[in-house]
């Protein structure tokens, strides 16, 4: 499949159909949290080509996966400053690498902003996906919902350009 990847500040009207995707797999278990606020929580990717970062991944014009290079996603580790999260691929379109595509595309477009770590947690306890592209394991964690997390981390500074 021949993708393109923008950034949502690029393509603002794919706002709502990302934050469907987001409320649908993660929002709606948490307890008051409705579709708005998760459309709100994403406006803050609504500018230029720089940190925080959401990239969507498009077949023709539709979407098909996103992921975000964000801050501070765990707060009690204020060093660990950069985060991957919401990677997130449509069902119809699974099994397809697009989630290594637009990780790849990420870390591209941080290492060039000056990242130079990249932090995720999943609930994947030997890292699944995030250990093959390269993250190692730091430690296990309790996530905010109540269920055990994997801290995992990936050096980019030095990655070849992709």
């Amino acid at each position: 499949m021949a993708c393109s990847i923008v950034p949502l500040s690029d393509r603002p009207d794919l706002l709502p159909v990302v934050a469907g995707w987001y409320f649908q797999e993660w929002g709606n278990h948490v307890a008051g949290l409705k579709l708005l606020d998760e459309q709100q929580r994403l406006e803050v990717f609504l500018h230029g080509d720089e940190l925080p970062l959401l990239l969507i991944a498009l077949d023709g014009e539709v979407p098909v996966a996103a992921a975000q290079l964000k801050f501070h996603e765990r707060t009690e580790r204020p060093e660990r400053l950069h985060w991957l999260g919401g990677v997130y691929v449509d069902p119809a379109h699974r099994g397809r690498g697009l989630a290594e595509k637009v990780i790849a595309e990420l870390v591209v477009r941080g290492r060039a902003l000056g990242v130079r770590d990249i932090y995720l947690q999943t609930e994947a306890d030997d890292g699944g996906l995030y250990r093959r592209l390269g993250w190692a394991p730091l430690e296990s964690v309790q996530h905010a919902a109540g269920m055990p997390v994997r801290i995992m981390v990936r050096s980019v500074a030095a990655d070849p350009l992709d």
